[in-house]
């Protein structure tokens, strides 16, 4: 709860202390737990090489024992951390290894994840064809699975390729629906996403050279209900 409402110190705190339980219990797969959770609040923070380690930590453990729910999410992480820091072509491995798991085990909650991060690697090496087709299935699910956190982040990735695509009117209300929808769920953007966050919206901003006519769009989007801003954000609006 910490985590999702964005108190990373708190969320840290407590892990670290179930950490130190869990390693006098002897509690294997506990302490792969807790060493993925502990990941997540150093990669939120921006600190990938702690979260490099303890992912890495974790995965061992989680092989070792064979547990592939595990080994799915540990492999995710890294990919995330190896996005973050712009190696495309290990993040684009760890999480097609992921996600090859994710199916064998009918994890779709987990299987929209790794498709939208894909859709992440593929839109930062310029293949929005492949971007948008990632991003329109994970969406499907998380849809059918009523994960509107989930929804906000895909409305987003949405978003940040409309821009890219210079779809200058589109993209602030997408943007817009996203912002709408964390706040109404009292789930923040991590700090870690928010300087790539800031970048495609200034970006954005700067070639539609029109600010009034930006924030105009912007507040249509956060006007939207959710299943408008889906539609606009897979061309159905």
């Amino acid at each position: 709860m910490a985590s999702l409402q964005g108190d990373f110190a708190s969320a840290r705190s407590l892990n670290e202390e179930s950490l130190s339980i869990r390693r006098e219990l002897g509690d294997r797969q506990g302490i792969a737990t807790s060493l993925n959770s502990l990941g997540d609040m150093a990669g939120a923070q921006g600190d990938y090489a702690s979260a490099r380690s303890l992912y890495g930590e974790g995965l061992s453990i989680a092989r070792q024992m064979g547990d592939r729910w595990g080994i799915v999410a540990l492999l995710n992480n890294l990919g995330i951390v190896a996005y973050e820091q712009g190696a495309y072509a290990s993040a684009r491995s760890l999480h097609e290894e992921s996600i090859s798991i994710r199916r064998e085990l009918g994890d779709r909650r987990g299987i929209a994840i790794s498709l939208n991060n894909l859709g992440n690697v593929a839109h930062e090496q310029g293949d929005y064809a492949s971007a948008r087709s990632l991003y329109e299935e994970s969406l499907s699910i998380l849809r059918e699975l009523g994960d509107r956190r989930g929804i906000a982040y895909s409305l987003e990735a949405f978003a940040g390729l409309a821009a890219a695509q210079l779809e200058r009117e589109r993209a602030p209300r997408i943007w817009g629906a996203a912002e709408a929808l964390r706040e109404e769920i009292g789930s923040p953007l991590p700090p870690n996403e928010q300087d790539r966050y800031d970048r495609w919206v200034a970006a954005a901003l700067a070639a539609m050279a029109d600010d009034a006519a930006f924030d105009h769009a912007w507040q249509e989007g956060r006007a939207m209900t959710m299943e408008e801003a889906v539609h606009l954000a897979t061309g159905e609006l």
